[in-house]
């Protein structure tokens, strides 16, 4: 369970040690934020705590245009939780619910999807519906903003089964259309290098760059600045992206583990 006022003191603060650990949802604006948000920082009264992004974006919050929430360091929040679940959230991760159904996804893992849900529901408070849709809006979102992949690249890179339900996502979520979020009108190149930029918390300082296997293509992670990383992705199959990106997240966050392990040993 989260602590309200330690998590109203981190944003006060703007934590970048709580970065990814909780979003804040705003009742005014209706917007979930990082608690590094750059943002003026509301009043308590107006403010609730989510353990994921997913709480947040099912809680009816949209993210954040400013702390882009799609770039925060991976959260623990579900560690503890059933090795089914955790199996469940990778292939989530990995686009099984962009590629079938909820069904399919339970019979990979050997229960039925009534089942599923239940787990989901009890130890994350979360659908796994739910889950794929923050997973699907983030993933195009951070597409869109970082890349300069076609819009119509990227809505079928992130699973939306259209260009009409793509733009219908961002309009619900945004309030404006994909193209609005462009970073300078830039046009699009599908020869440009596909890069992305997440963010990593003060207690994981990255040794250096880091190369991720990958079945298809390479991901390439390298230091930025202001606490980022940055992930190239080289012959990456366009339907293979989010998973890419997805397991050089996993990678970073392993290392980190690792790192932490040999500082205390």
């Amino acid at each position: 369970m989260l602590d309200a006022d330690h998590c109203y003191a981190a944003i006060l603060r703007r934590d970048p040690a709580q970065d990814g650990l909780f979003f804040t949802a705003v009742r005014t604006t209706r917007i979930y934020c990082r608690p590094i948000c750059p943002a003026r920082t509301p009043t308590r009264s107006n403010v609730s705590f989510y353990a994921s992004a997913a709480a947040a974006q099912a809680a009816g919050y949209r993210p954040c245009l400013r702390c882009r929430p799609e770039t925060a360091p991976d959260s623990p929040a579900w560690a503890g939780t059933l090795a089914s679940i955790h199996r469940a959230l990778r292939l989530i991760d990995d686009g099984a619910l962009a590629e079938g159904s909820v069904a399919a996804l339970a019979d990979r893992l050997g229960m039925t999807d009534r089942h599923l849900r239940r787990l989901f529901v009890e130890h994350l408070g979360l659908t796994p519906l739910a889950i794929e849709a923050t997973r699907r809006l983030h993933l195009a979102k951070h597409l869109v903003h970082d890349t300069r992949l076609p819009l119509t690249d990227i809505a079928f890179a992130a699973g939306y089964g259209s260009v009409r339900r793509f733009n219908e996502a961002f309009q619900a979520a945004f309030g404006r259309a994909p193209s609005a979020l462009r970073r300078g009108g830039a046009h699009p190149d599908p020869a440009a290098p596909i890069a992305v930029t997440i963010a990593h918390r003060p207690d994981f300082v990255p040794a250096g760059p880091m190369a991720v296997a990958l079945p298809k293509g390479r991901a390439d992670v390298t230091p930025g600045k202001n606490r980022t990383l940055r992930i190239t992705l080289t012959d990456v199959p366009l339907p293979a992206l989010g998973r890419a990106i997805a397991a050089a997240k996993r990678a970073v966050s392993e290392n980190a583990v690792l790192q932490a392990h040999r500082s205390t040993g």
